[in-house]
Order: C-alpha cells, then structure tokens, then sequence
C-alpha cells in the first residue's frame, strides 16, 4: 500500500483545500518525505493546524507516522519483471469491487433524467471505450451524443444546459487542454460525471459523481512511456450498461 492507496480509501472525506494539498504531496512524495510540517504547510499555502487535520482523516497518528510511512513506500524495492497477466487480472477486480461498493443510483438516474447526454474522451483509448458504450446505451434506449474531439467539445458548451449532463472519461483526469471547457460547465452549472483511474484529479473535483477503474501501469523493456491497459475502463462501462438496464426495468423478486 502506499499513499495513492490510502487517498483512494477514503477520497469522499476531503475539503477542496485537503484536495490541493494531497495533489501536492502525491506529485512530491520525495519532498514530503523529508520535509518538516511547517515546510509542507508553506509550499501548500496552508497552516500546520490544515495538514495536522489532513493526516487525522488518513488515519495516522501525526505527521511523523504520515511521513515514515511515504518514505517506506517509496523506498519499498520493485520487481522490474512486472506480471502483465496478473497486472490485469488485478484491474478488473479492482474496478469490479469500487463499482460493486458505490452507489451508482444517483449516476443512473441523472442520465435517464438528463435532457440530453453528451460523452467525450479525452484519449484514443477513451474514444473508442465511450463509442462502444454510446452503442450500448443506445440499445437500452438512451441515445447520447458522443464529441470527437477537444474543438467540438469547447465549441459545444454553449448549447448544454443544466438540464443535460456531460460524461468525460479520461485516464488522469488532469488534461490541461480541457481544463478550461471544464471550469465552463461547472459555472454554467452543467453536471458532469468523471470516468478516471483512481485517484485524486481536476475533473473528479469539479464533477457531481466520480467513477474509477483501475489502469497499472507497467513498462515494457525499450518504451519510455509506461503501458496502460484499458481492460478495468471498458469493465467500468460495461457494467454501467448493464445497471442501467436493471435501474430502468427492475425484475420482480419474489
């Protein structure tokens, strides 16, 4: 486990000010590391009382058991023969048991009520997941709108309202190129629901409901960029498919 795992455990607990701050410590765990809480409180722009509280809902102890911890985790060796058929094993019953543990009603019925749903990717990957689910959802009898690309995502804006809803699937969910037709929708009050990994993002923070599935990434010998599977992203869809058909027409119990 380390500090990405214990963020995802409890990343319903947090104010918009923990956001930043564990956004800051995710991308500086080597800085966190070593640091004293009053040179972490003064890179956050916050107060040592914000991260003592901020450690409290981690479940540490203080702030030395939060950084023995970092360092442990950063510190722990690696096996470079990565397992890739376990790797994605993994990625499916991770996103099967988020899926199975959240509540997906309030997402189910936000695109039944929706006006109109309108669907964007912000990768190749995430494109051809979300035609695939369009497709799906078009045979349960709900038609959405699916944007090609970042031009017609931003040009789109203007013709949503908050009677619609947007759902943007991404791997990160910090794409700088959609950040600003994101801050659009949320001031126009257009709800969006977030499809990323795990973890803390921009677009779960601005989002009404966020989804996650899972995306190891692993390196394969001679590429610089780690490899993503998207095996727990069509997993995710798949089954939000399928509890839509279930949410629109209940079967009986006896």
């Amino acid at each position: 486990m380390d500090l990405q795992d214990v963020v995802n455990a409890n990343q319903h607990r947090f104010s918009e000010t923990e956001r930043d701050i564990l956004a800051f410590m995710l991308e500086n765990e080597e800085f966190v590391a070593e640091a004293t809480i009053s040179s972490l409180a003064h890179r956050t722009f916050t107060s040592t009382s914000s991260i003592i509280r901020l450690t409290k809902k981690l479940d540490f102890s203080g702030f030395a058991e939060l950084k023995y911890f970092i360092k442990s985790s950063i510190n722990k060796p690696t096996d470079s023969a990565v397992d890739f058929i376990q790797a994605g094993k993994d990625d499916i019953v991770k996103t099967l048991e988020f899926v199975e543990y959240y509540n997906l009603k309030p997402v189910l019925a936000k695109i039944q009520n929706a006006r109109s749903v309108y669907c964007y990717g912000t990768g190749y990957a995430q494109r051809n997941a979300v035609q695939e689910f369009a497709k799906s959802m078009l045979a349960c009898g709900k038609f959405m709108h699916v944007i090609p690309a970042h031009n017609e995502f931003s040009g789109s804006v203007d013709a949503m309202t908050s009677e619609d809803l947007v759902i943007v699937v991404s791997l990160s969910g910090n794409t700088d190129q959609i950040r600003e037709t994101l801050k659009m929708l949320s001031l126009r009050k257009i709800p969006v629901v977030a499809v990323t990994d795990f973890g803390m993002n921009y677009l779960s923070s601005i989002a009404v409901h966020s989804l996650h599935y899972a995306a190891t990434p692993t390196t394969i010998n001679n590429q610089r960029a780690p490899y993503h599977s998207f095996v727990g992203l069509n997993i995710l869809l798949d089954y939000l498919v399928r509890s839509y058909i279930d949410f629109i027409d209940p079967k009986d119990t006896p």
